[in-house]
């Protein structure tokens, strides 16, 4: 009796020390990771929410931007930070989901170095093409394809990434054959779609729309199957025959070191949703095409688990080396 007493004693007493540590976390600057370069997909989103944090926890909240290797370099120094909550690692999709199917040596693996906290936000890409090209829709792109296969360019932000394999889907689904070429990075991919010197490339919607309202850039359809209300006149690819099953969404998420106590992860997600429902950012995400999260964690790691295995078939299919 005495023994099962002093068991349930130390049970009680590491809730209650795991909940003290939750509601007196932080006390001291946390950083936030982006592994990406300034002004990519996910530092404006990362920028914003973390601003309404540090308003939350009292304590500086700073975006650091750890750039190079799809993502990994940044990942990486979050897989192998402090397990205390002060470093977050704010994703996009590469990774997190995505490199350990075709990179053959990663220096983290991320179902065993990084503990899923929620989701950022979801947001689908444009298909899009310079006006210069003779084509103005998917049907017409598809067309021209089939026509002239193995010229038709393509720009991604490097192999492996969600716009190759966007890409990939679409030759697949559509019967296509394209050119691949990829860059280092979001902005010299768009550079050259700006200047016509790659024919069609998948972007971020955020990053592409200010170039589709300006007329610089002719949107062929969205990657996801739902329209946005950022540009509800840009049609689901999902609407041209033969792309019919054609469903890809970019995601950010949020990721702490795996051996971080719960009950920060917990706060942590709690206070990023909390900042996700405000309604000043989520109009501003939402008016970028982004859609904000409120996913538990249980929720984001079975999210997690189902993108790994739907991106990892396509990169099977696809071939793709490192």
């Amino acid at each position: 009796m005495k023994k099962i007493i002093h068991v349930l004693s130390l049970f009680i007493a590491i809730c209650l020390s795991h909940s003290a540590l939750g509601q007196s976390w932080p006390d001291k600057t946390v950083k936030v990771i982006v592994p990406y370069a300034p002004g990519g997909g996910v530092d404006p989103v990362a920028r914003l929410v973390s601003q309404k944090l540090a308003d939350i926890w009292k304590q500086p909240v700073v975006v650091e931007n750890k750039a190079g290797g799809s993502g990994t370099i940044g990942a990486n120094f979050v897989a192998h930070a402090p397990s205390d909550g002060l470093t977050i690692l704010m994703s996009a999709t590469a990774e997190v989901v995505i490199n350990q199917h075709f990179m053959q040596k990663m220096s983290y693996n991320p179902d065993v170095d990084l503990k899923p906290v929620t989701l950022l936000v979801k947001l689908p890409f444009v298909l899009v093409t310079n006006p210069s090209k003779p084509y103005s829709t998917a049907a017409e792109l598809i067309a021209f394809a089939k026509k002239n296969p193995n010229t038709v360019t393509y720009a991604s932000s490097g192999p492996g990434t969600p716009q190759h394999l966007a890409a990939v889907m679409l030759e697949e689904q559509a019967g296509i054959k394209l050119v691949h070429v990829p860059y280092k990075g979001v902005a010299p991919s768009v550079s050259d779609l700006l200047a016509g010197h790659v024919d069609i490339g998948f972007a971020g919607l955020p990053t592409a729309l200010p170039h589709i309202q300006s007329g610089s850039l002719k949107a062929l359809g969205l990657s996801s199957k739902a329209i946005s209300s950022a540009a509800p006149n840009i049609p689901p690819l999902a609407k041209t025959p033969g792309l019919q099953n054609f469903d890809l969404t970019q995601w950010f998420g949020v990721y702490v070191p795996s051996g971080t106590p719960n009950a920060i992860a917990q706060k942590i997600q709690k206070d990023i949703v909390d900042v996700l429902r405000i309604p000043e950012v989520k109009e501003a995400l939402e008016k970028q095409g982004a859609q904000p999260g409120n996913m538990t964690m249980t929720e984001f790691q079975s999210f997690s688990n189902s993108e790994s295995k739907k991106f990892g078939a396509i990169v099977k299919m696809a071939k793709i080396e490192p």
